[in-house]
């Protein structure tokens, strides 16, 4: 493509005809396509130029993206992938891919030391536009999940930045009753069974230090499963207050 794109801006010097411009502010003559020259107002002449450069390239892309995508449907198929009646058109030849990012809003939770608590506190959909962050072939969000469409094999992974703090603003340490280990997991509900179970984790001890007013955790999940369509895969934490800055935070998943 962007092969093709370069190609683009030097057709642009390779029609410039050798002779001298109407008016080199205002308008410039090119190559048309039956050999003649066409003289005209410079943005028009280079925009419609551009778009229908452009257009081929982006046409000879479609082409070659059809071809793979013939190719990925025989390969998935003698793997029996399942697909969705409503996306099994559209998405035989694209992998679900999804990844979210943690928004700056600080996340409010009772502290939890019995049950996990969903994170919720992610930037999706729109949202994520022009960012690192992605979406794509029928991958839905919902109350903090994202919601399969293709039946097979994802890699899914999730990485958390955990603040505890140690004093107070006042430099009084603050009387914790929490428990000394945290949870990172990440689960799976299934519509169809009505069924929520952990397929990873990560535990750590709560670290134990004189220094700084906050201490800081880190915790990263990584791992494969195979998912039905309809799937719902969370992020959950046994101390929601520790979600306190949350903006380096994501969370994601691809068919593989």
């Amino acid at each position: 493509m962007r092969k093709q794109l370069s190609n683009c801006m030097l057709c642009i010097v390779f029609n410039m005809p050798h002779i001298k411009q109407i008016d080199a502010d205002t308008e410039i003559c090119l190559h048309s396509n039956d050999k003649k020259i066409e003289c005209g107002k410079t943005t028009r002449l280079l925009q419609e130029l551009f778009e229908k450069e452009i257009a081929s390239a982006y046409a000879a892309a479609e082409k070659q993206d059809n071809i793979q995508a013939q190719k990925y449907v025989q390969d998935v198929s003698k793997h029996d992938v399942q697909l969705l009646t409503n996306y099994k058109n559209t998405l035989w030849y694209k992998k679900p891919y999804a990844k979210v990012l943690g928004n700056s809003e600080e996340q409010e939770h009772v502290n939890g030391n019995n049950a996990m608590v969903t994170v919720t506190c992610w930037r999706h959909d729109t949202d994520i536009y022009q960012t690192t962050g992605l979406q794509r072939y029928g991958i839905r969000f919902q109350n903090g999940r994202l919601i399969v469409s293709v039946s097979g094999t994802y890699y899914i992974y999730s990485f958390l930045g955990l603040t505890e703090q140690r004093l107070t603003d006042e430099g009084i340490p603050v009387d914790s009753t929490k428990t000394q280990e945290i949870k990172h997991a990440m689960h799976k509900y299934s519509v169809i069974d009505d069924d929520d179970m952990e397929i990873a984790s990560n535990v750590q001890s709560r670290k134990n230090t004189s220094r700084g007013n906050v201490i800081y955790y880190v915790s990263h999940i990584a791992t494969s499963a195979y998912l039905h369509a309809g799937d719902e895969i969370s992020v959950k934490i046994s101390d929601g207050t520790l979600l306190k800055q949350t903006g380096s935070n994501y969370f994601g998943l691809h068919l593989v």
